[in-house]
């Protein structure tokens, strides 16, 4: 899980970083307690562009995820070819073993 979300982070990062739009964060202060429309719509713009790149990044974090998944698939696969391979060599071994030991007596 916490691999996932450093994961995560990092898409999101570089997925930022490819945007040209600066987005800048407006918060009323107590000065100017009064949101104008204008505000309102860059704020409600900056939310979709955000949820944009969000989806964006889950996207690619799902594909990374579905690579890793194949990847380890792979691996998985020759570590059990590798292992059954061995156990045969030794089940071959030991027929010689007991082979020798019934003809010698």
């Amino acid at each position: 899980m916490a691999n996932s979300k450093r994961l995560f982070g990092v898409v999101r990062k570089k997925l930022l970083r490819r945007s040209h739009s600066r987005i800048t964060i407006i918060r009323s202060s107590s000065s100017a307690p009064e949101t104008t429309q204008q505000d309102i719509a860059a704020v409600k713009i900056q939310a979709f562009f955000r949820g944009h790149l969000a989806r964006r990044a889950f996207r690619a974090l799902k594909s990374l995820v579905k690579l890793q998944a194949v990847a380890r698939g792979v691996l998985v696969r020759r570590q059990a070819r590798i292992a059954l391979h061995c156990m045969h060599a030794l089940a071959r071994l030991q027929v010689r073993v007991r082979a020798r030991q019934l003809l010698s007596h």
